[in-house]
């Protein structure tokens, strides 16, 4: 059955933010109704140093899929490579991991399968000196731009497209030291078009899978549902993925629909203790491999957010209030609740920290309150954190869309 939840899709905020002798900036992938992008705040570095940045955003880039990237001022304008090549139609996440050098090289396998139009490496480091290299399944490295190949050096990393790629398994090799972050993205005709976790809801006669707000719960099993364009795939091989690539383990998906311009998936596993991604592989119709990673990082956490009293609309002039319910399934713990709204309707939220033990709920109050004369249809989206701040560390949310409606306010 399709999910009757809003469907994924990937957005491209590209902050950029100058800074005194370079800047940062954030390549971050957003997913709608789970994350909001905000202003960078400066962090000046010199010509010979790969940052620092603010965590917040190093996180943002990892939690969504993005590359961070460490720039001078000059490199503003090379920087739109990535950019270009990130927001052309039907590109797919390939490979995605970061991790940490020991002083030994690591190698990555990168499959390039026959219905791929152009890949783009993109490579990040917070230390200067750490290199790329690329070598094509035929044994010839990538050392230069050509015909087929765009290079862009950076102070701070490396960005390689290649139009109409080798068939085959490439290999990056990465030496250096410090922290890095490799991203390949394909222009593809097999793509991820969604990765949720839902559960069974709906009205009577109106039933369905809905997305669940936030992440899933850890200690339980919880409902996948994927949807893929794989008109060019033949086989469809699900796995979980850590945050440098690695394999977890492997999924049981069952297929529910047999269109595959929009197939779909929907398989029931406990999560995890460790942060992961979900990943398709598997054989093209002409039988070379693919791969592919869904861009969010998902973890399984021990409270969650939910949404209580229904309320979809608003009216111009008037203060409503939303209810959020915390549930904490976990060690007691005292959650800080952090409530932001695009339209800045938010007015107050009651109460700002919960104390909850293990099995415990609490309510959290949140009144919006809509200026008069604002425009019917304008939309507004709710999202409400809890992070623990005493306890194991622990941290959901919830997104709730709203919009003015026509009828006079009184």
């Amino acid at each position: 059955m399709r999910s009757a939840s809003l469907r994924h899709f990937r957005i491209y905020p590209w902050v950029v933010a100058l800074l005194g002798m370079g800047f940062f900036c954030p390549f971050v992938s957003s997913v709608v109704g789970q994350t909001q992008s905000s202003a960078n705040p400066s962090r000046s570095f010199g010509p010979d140093a790969c940052g620092p940045a603010d965590p917040t955003y190093i996180h943002t880039a990892n939690e969504t899929g993005g590359i961070p990237m460490f720039l001078q001022r000059s490199e503003a304008a090379k920087a739109f490579h990535l950019v270009r090549e990130s927001t052309r139609n039907n590109v797919a996440t390939v490979l995605w991991a970061t991790g940490t050098l020991d002083g030994k090289a690591q190698t990555f396998e990168v499959p390039v399968d026959s219905v791929t139009k152009r890949i783009t490496f993109s490579f990040s480091v917070d230390t200067k000196g750490t290199k790329l290299s690329l070598t094509q399944p035929s044994g010839g490295a990538i050392v230069r731009a050509s015909a087929s190949t765009e290079i862009t050096e950076l102070n701070c990393g490396r960005i390689v497209t290649v139009i109409t790629p080798e068939e085959g398994s490439w290999q990056a090799e990465i030496t250096g030291s410090g922290r890095f972050w490799i991203e390949a993205q394909a222009q593809s005709d097999i793509y991820f078009i969604s990765a949720e976790f839902v559960k069974n809801g709906g009205r009577p006669g109106h039933e369905g899978l809905f997305r669940i707000p936030g992440q899933p719960l850890a200690g339980i099993p919880a409902t996948l549902e994927v949807s893929l364009s794989a008109k060019a795939a033949q086989i469809t091989e699900f796995r979980l993925v850590t945050e440098r690539g690695d394999t977890i383990q492997e999924l049981r998906m069952n297929g529910t629909s047999s269109d595959r311009e929009f197939l779909e998936f929907v398989g029931d596993f406990q999560p995890p203790k460790q942060p992961f991604r979900v990943a398709v592989i598997g054989h093209d119709t002409n039988g070379r491999t693919y791969q592919r990673f869904f861009s969010t990082l998902f973890h399984a956490e021990t409270v969650e957010v939910l949404p209580g009293n229904g309320l979809d609309e608003l009216s111009a002039g008037n203060t409503k209030q939303l209810t959020f319910t915390l549930r904490n399934s976990g060690p007691p713990a005292k959650f800080k609740i952090t409530v932001t709204d695009a339209r800045r309707f938010v007015s107050q939220v009651a109460p700002q920290e919960l104390a909850l033990g293990t099995g415990e709920s609490g309510t959290v109050q949140v009144d919006l309150t809509v200026p008069k004369g604002t425009a019917p249809g304008i939309g507004d989206d709710v999202i409400v954190v809890a992070t623990s701040t005493v306890g194991p560390a622990s941290s959901n949310s919830s997104v709730v869309h709203l919009s003015v409606s026509s009828t006079a306010s009184h």
